[in-house]
């Protein structure tokens, strides 16, 4: 079967996209990709693994006006439309992000399509509307939570709760203080391979409560250090180096690398606040790129956290004020190998390779059952 896995921008900021791309080929499917913007380091993992990847428009990774994304959506669905002439017309089309999906609204009828929708949208309401028809003729629907798909399934009518696919990597490496591959994982890792890490890792976007943890870490007066990895989009590494001065930044390291990094953590942390549906039933990769460490997590205590890593006994979830993070911090490193095994259960509980097995020998038994 031959699968053409679509991903309009930016193919490197999507891990899911990735992990659904090896395991498809691992699973023997003859896949190949279709992307409008990616990295280095995506490419060349994915042709590491012998997947041929195609450049099919030149768009931008984000749009700086509606005109621009107009444009850019055209772009890439005469992209897309253009390059499905050179493949046979029963080939299936997996759209992996919503956005993918959008630009070709009206040009996929008599076409075969899955689609993955990473995000919720309910802060979207108009791509929700714009999705409806796209999602209920779609071979397949998969999504990264649970929660998620059963919202879904009630906005949209839907027949069955989508495939769930959390955010765990696929193949990732497993073993703490893992030996740096990169000079730029080399260079960090010299840093901090001595020290008691606590990590955090994303976009430094709401900070209050890395500002606590810090407040947190100053008072405790332990040999801590605060690791912050990833893009800090509103300057706050130096607001948070000035209430603590144990702080390492790295601003980015191309994935699957930053593992490398990650392997080296004590303890992780992972929160998002409760503004929208979205994020209360959050799928996170870092709770599986944590957990697969065995490394135990300071978390925020919303459903997405509290029913995953929380319920596992792998995280502690709370409110992120001061005294809770001391009293939480003190808490884990008590009993800090029954959190970590706690977390290492809790990774290899996921089996996204079975799901996809199981969802890819169904399509397969619908659409050639009458053959």
């Amino acid at each position: 079967m031959k699968i053409l896995y679509i991903v309009k921008t930016q193919l490197h900021y999507y891990p899911p996209c990735i992990s659904q791309i090896r395991m498809l080929k691992d699973l023997g499917y003859d896949v190949e990709v279709l992307y409008g913007t990616s990295n280095d380091s995506a490419l060349k993992l994915l042709g590491q693994e012998n997947i041929p990847c195609h450049k099919i428009s030149n768009i931008n990774d984000k749009a700086d006006s509606k005109v621009t994304k107009l444009k850019d959506w055209y772009k890439f669905r005469k992209g897309v439309l253009n390059e499905l002439k050179k493949y046979p017309k029963d080939a299936i089309l997996w759209f992996g992000t919503a956005e993918s999906a959008l630009p070709m609204k009206g040009a996929l009828n008599g076409k075969r399509y899955i689609l993955s929708l990473l995000e919720l949208l309910d802060d979207c309401p108009q791509k929700v509307k714009m999705l409806k028809s796209i999602v209920q003729d779609a071979l397949a629907i998969t999504v990264c939570e649970e929660t998620r798909g059963y919202i879904m399934r009630s906005w949209w009518n839907l027949s069955k709760i989508p495939y769930v696919f959390p955010n765990k990597p696929y193949n990732q490496i497993t073993d703490c203080r893992h030996e740096p591959s990169i000079s730029e994982t080399k260079k960090v890792i010299e840093r901090i391979k001595d020290k008691k890490v606590i990590l955090y890792q994303g976009i430094l976007q709401n900070t209050d409560e890395i500002l606590e943890v810090a407040e947190s870490l100053k008072e405790m007066q332990e040999e801590y250090t605060l690791l912050l990895m990833g893009i800090d989009k509103y300057h706050s590494v130096d607001k948070i180096k000035e209430i603590y001065d144990k702080v390492e930044y790295v601003s980015y390291i191309p994935a699957p690398y930053h593992l490398e990094i990650t392997s080296y953590a004590h303890i992780g942390i992972v929160f998002y606040r409760d503004d929208c549906l979205n994020k209360v039933f959050c799928a996170p990769n870092k709770i599986y790129e944590y957990s697969g460490f065995g490394i135990p997590m300071l978390a925020n205590n919303i459903p997405g956290l509290k029913n995953t890593v929380g319920n596992a006994g792998a995280a502690e979830c709370i409110d992120m004020k001061k005294d809770n993070i001391i009293k939480s911090i003190k808490k884990i490193e008590a009993d800090y190998a029954t959190y970590s095994a706690n977390a290492k259960k809790f990774f290899a509980g996921t089996d996204n390779f079975e799901t996809m097995k199981e969802m890819m020998e169904k399509i397969e038994n619908d659409l050639y059952k009458d053959k």
